[in-house]
């Protein structure tokens, strides 16, 4: 099998699972009786719908990207701004540098372990999109003159 169709029937069963982990984790959900094993189950049932989201648009890239191009160099034919995509991602980065800090700062003010590890959770998810901002707004500089 070709690695582009192996990598295909991959992120397939990928999507599968995914969605097999979101059905039985809202099945969970509605099991358990303590607040911090309700959130953090709704926090993993979303990470899978999320994830199965972003695998089914890695599908569809997939499907139109010649094998010679990766995924930052394939283009989306649409008119953009480069100048204000890249305001808004600036924004963008700036607003999720607020959030860690308020994020840190909330974590401060607990002993609540059951709390404190769904603020840990979101202070990672905060880290993880502030570092994907920084790479996304390099990888456009590259691209967009």
């Amino acid at each position: 099998m070709e690695t582009r169709e192996k990598l295909i029937q991959l992120i397939k069963e990928q999507i599968e699972i995914e969605k097999e982990n979101v059905r039985q984790v809202n099945k969970t959900e509605k099991k358990v009786d303590t607040a911090a094993a309700k959130l953090s189950l709704l926090e993993i049932r979303l990470d899978s719908k999320k994830h199965a989201d972003i695998f089914n648009g890695i599908l569809e890239v997939l499907r139109g990207i010649p094998p010679s191009k990766t995924l930052w160099e394939y283009r989306i034919e649409s008119y953009i701004d480069p100048f204000v995509v890249q305001r808004e991602l600036e924004n963008h980065q700036q607003r999720e540098a607020k959030m860690i800090a308020h994020v840190e700062e909330e974590i401060k003010h607990t002993e609540d372990e059951g709390l404190k590890l769904l603020l840990q959770h979101v202070l990672d998810d905060e880290r993880k999109h502030h570092q994907i901002l920084k790479t996304v707004v390099k990888h456009l500089h590259k691209v967009n003159p």
